[in-house]
């Protein structure tokens, strides 16, 4: 009945452990820095889909970190997008379509990288039940489930909120991702020399 009855928890659910590590491999492969999941598009039209989506490009300022390697985790169509982004901007994200596939598997990828970045969809739900770093980017006008003021989740402590002020702006709010990434980077850094 109140925020502090929800139990704190490291994820409810597990991905099976050989694929985490067979993910793990795969994204080791890539190089050094961060491993980022990203997820730009949420919903259909009847579940408020525009107000949920942001266009790639628009992501651009979190794209361009230096140090870190973007995974797709956005269902449906979208190497068109991913294409574009890469010839606009030379920026690569990694697509294995196996991890698209099968719920199962998008776990034990999820569980390997570093920190989900996505818009409110299915993707985060599945990485806060994992107890992944999960960064959602929230509409001004959110469903239920993402409240209405806090940067948090009591039902998925690893999530963090950051939040659109005005609707249909989601410019401060990647700047914020863009810099929270940095220090991210920085960090990861550190902890590697």
């Amino acid at each position: 009945r109140q925020l502090g009855d929800f139990p704190h928890h490291v994820g409810y659910l597990q991905a099976d452990p050989s694929r985490v590590e067979y993910w793990r491999a795969k994204l080791s492969a890539l190089g050094p820095g961060l491993k980022i999941g990203i997820s730009w598009r949420g919903g259909l039209k009847l579940s408020r889909a525009h107000l949920r989506s942001i266009p790639l490009d628009q992501l651009l300022p979190v794209l361009h970190q230096e140090g870190v390697h973007f995974i797709n985790l956005q269902y449906g169509p979208c190497s068109e997008e991913m294409n574009s982004i890469q010839r606009q901007a030379g920026i690569s994200i990694h697509h294995w379509a196996e991890a698209h596939t099968d719920f199962d598997e998008m776990a034990a990828l999820i569980v390997a990288l570093d920190i989900v970045v996505s818009v409110c969809t299915t993707v985060i739900h599945l990485a806060g039940a994992l107890g992944r770093p999960t960064w959602i980017l929230v509409p001004a006008v959110p469903e239920w489930r993402y409240l209405n003021s806090c940067n948090h989740l009591p039902w998925y402590p690893s999530v963090k909120l950051f939040r659109q002020e005005t609707l249909g702006n989601w410019n401060d709010v990647i700047q914020e991702i863009a810099d929270n990434l940095k220090t991210a980077t920085r960090g990861d850094a550190e902890r590697h020399n």
